[in-house]
């Protein structure tokens, strides 16, 4: 397991950057896996410092997925991911070497998530879900949020080129129904004004 997890994880990431179908369901199927086994371990065995640390990586692993995905509660996976760490490092620094074998994995994938929250959402969001993406010369919605992302960070010159990415697309594939929300949204992007992003087809409904 300590090998096939990491793995699936790894092809879950690359399957959800193509913006594969599933890949949600996959990535959330893997983390709960992950959760059953080390909390089973735990259970066995709770002084074992490995385990704990076990706990931690998943925390993280689990704050990743939620970071990508923009999940609601991703601040909740954060603070537990943080919790686990402290209570890792904790119960390694007693028993084992500062330099050990899973101190060392801990901080290298706590450092690479870390790294991953300091890059802006907007350019985060790209990455993942469109630069790679199979679907990106046929998916309005993304295009659509991406514009969003751009103008909530002031950028607005990158988020009316996104609308208009956004507009393209769904003339193209003939999802006429959402072309005045979309236009609409290019006027607040204009102004300034869009603050909060709600789905499209529900502001296509309204209109």
């Amino acid at each position: 397991m300590r090998l096939i997890l990491p793995i699936a994880l790894l092809l879950g990431l690359v399957v959800k950057v193509l913006h594969l179908p599933f890949h949600t369901v996959f990535l959330l199927v893997v983390l709960a896996v992950g959760l059953v086994w080390i909390v089973s371990r735990l259970i066995r065995d709770t002084g074992r410092p490995e385990i704990w640390t076990e706990l931690a990586v998943w925390a993280w692993c689990a704050h990743l997925v939620a970071m990508l995905k923009l999940f609601p509660f991703r601040m909740i996976t954060f603070t537990m991911a943080v919790v686990m760490t402290v209570v890792a490092l904790y119960i390694l620094l007693k028993r084992r070497p500062i330099l050990s074998r899973p101190l060392q994995v801990l901080a290298g994938v706590s450092i690479l998530v870390l790294l991953a929250m300091a890059v802006p959402i907007a350019d985060r969001f790209h990455f993942t879900n469109l630069r790679f993406s199979l679907e990106r010369d046929t998916d309005h919605v993304s295009w659509d949020k991406y514009s969003f992302f751009l103008a909530r960070e002031g950028r607005k010159e990158e988020a009316l080129a996104a609308n208009a990415r956004a507009l393209e697309v769904a003339q193209t594939t003939g999802t006429l129904e959402v072309i005045d929300a979309l236009e609409a949204r290019r006027a607040s992007i204009g102004s300034g004004t869009w603050d909060r992003y709600h789905p499209l087809i529900h502001e296509a409904r309204a209109h």
